[in-house]
């Protein structure tokens, strides 16, 4: 009973922190940056963040296309990052690093989900299914100035 408690805890963090961007309209904004970008694919999820420090103006995206679609982040200049794909629905999340932390802890409680989230900037974490049971997360790195994987869960 424990454990099913814990998931629960999980599971609504997860719920609460994704449903405040995917479940809204597509912002103008966002709209603008998805045309000065040329993503001609529909928008099937997105998230606001602080990708890179003092820049809040980007997006990461969940882009959908036939059998799955790809996550991006546009940045206010329009620039387009290439997270990764996924197979089925779109599943995209962004998190403060503190949230990251709560959530990796309630990953190590559980007993049926297991992995780990390992901010290591004080940016936004992205966290995205990438097939139905794996979710990836990924952060910028200003060393690699790119984005890199900072972890990521199996349920």
């Amino acid at each position: 009973m424990l454990h099913i408690r814990r998931l629960g805890t999980v599971l609504s963090l997860a719920l609460v922190v994704h449903s405040i961007g995917s479940a809204q309209a597509v912002p103008a904004e966002l709209s603008e940056l998805t045309t000065r970008a040329r993503l001609s694919s529909p928008v099937a999820s997105w998230c606001r963040g602080e990708f890179r420090s003092g820049n809040s103006g980007s997006y990461a995206v969940a882009v959908s296309s036939a059998g799955g679609g790809r996550y991006v982040v546009v940045e206010a200049d329009a620039t387009v990052i290439e997270l990764g794909s996924y197979t089925d629905s779109a599943d995209l999340s962004c998190y403060t690093p503190a949230e990251a932390r709560k959530l990796h802890r309630a990953i190590e409680q559980s007993d049926t989900i297991h992995g780990e989230i390992v901010p290591q900037w004080g940016t936004t974490v992205v966290c995205a299914f990438v097939d139905a049971t794996t979710s990836v997360c990924w952060q910028f790195s200003p060393t690699d100035r790119g984005f890199v994987r900072v972890g990521g869960w199996v349920t």
